[in-house]
């Protein structure tokens, strides 16, 4: 009976059922209740299925990161179980209960079916690493900005740059386009009119530069990282291709010597 744990059309079918079901539990139905039920029933089914695998694979379950991974997820998934047939159950146990929707992820699985769903998964590896690099360094050039705003217009624009972290969420509402000319009109409003042209002119041209320029960049550094990984497999075998064609000819040469 256990060894239907190890059935991937068994525990695929368990995963679309879950996810079906969390996705229920968003609604206000009359079955709730009875969604609920399932609902734990399958993540206790996912917790066994973890146990079983661990008996039957032993130390050669933790070598797969995807094995580590869907653990990890299922126990987390799993807290709200420890509470269900508690009497005291915490004041933030709504909040506890949203763990569970970390069975969703579960659903990658299902990726295996999806055509160049591997390729589709190294690119995103590349993509991530690529922009890594970037978020530190927009995140460096943001706190830097923040804290000479913060200094600029803090006595002037409490409510928008009264600390470094008021002025990085304003600096980010207006570099994703997001009240990027209100923002402006606002600080512009009742002051002279060179000053409230120098603002204006000041914060398009940071919009400008920090936003449509940085965005490019920003691209630019994914496709060129992909790009030079791309580059790099190709190398590789462009190389084998050598050492290949080198041994062909050392083997061709070897029976000619032998003929003569």
């Amino acid at each position: 009976m256990l060894k239907l744990l190890l059935n991937n059309r068994f525990i695929g079918g368990a995963i679309l059922l879950n996810t079906i079901v969390t996705i229920l539990l968003t609604f206000d139905t009359p079955f709730n209740e009875a969604f609920q039920l399932v609902d734990y029933l399958i993540t206790f089914l996912f917790l066994i299925e973890i146990a079983y695998k661990i008996y039957i694979y032993k130390k050669d379950f933790f070598r797969d990161k995807a094995n580590v991974l869907d653990m990890l997820l299922v126990l987390l998934a799993s807290v709200p179980l420890f509470f269900v047939f508690s009497e005291k159950q915490p004041t933030d146990f709504n909040y506890i209960l949203l763990l569970r929707v970390f069975k969703l992820f579960k659903f990658i699985r299902f990726g295996k079916f999806i055509p160049n769903f591997t390729k589709l998964l190294k690119d995103f590896n590349r993509a991530f690493k690529a922009s890594a690099s970037l978020l530190v360094g927009a995140t460096i050039m943001m706190i830097i900005i923040s804290t000479i705003l913060t200094y600029i217009f803090k006595d002037s624009y409490p409510t928008l740059f009264g600390n470094p972290f008021e002025s990085a969420y304003t600096v980010f509402r207006m570099l994703t386009i997001e009240g990027w000319y209100e923002i402006p009109d606002f600080m512009a409003a009742d002051i002279a009119y060179t000053e409230s042209v120098l603002i204006r002119f000041f914060f398009s041209l940071f919009v400008f530069v920090g936003g449509m320029l940085g965005m490019s960049f920003f691209t630019s550094l994914i496709v060129d990282e992909m790009v030079s990984d791309n580059n790099d497999e190709l190398l590789q075998k462009m190389n084998a291709l050598e050492n290949k064609i080198e041994e062909l000819s050392r083997l061709n040469k070897d029976l000619l010597d032998k003929i003569k």
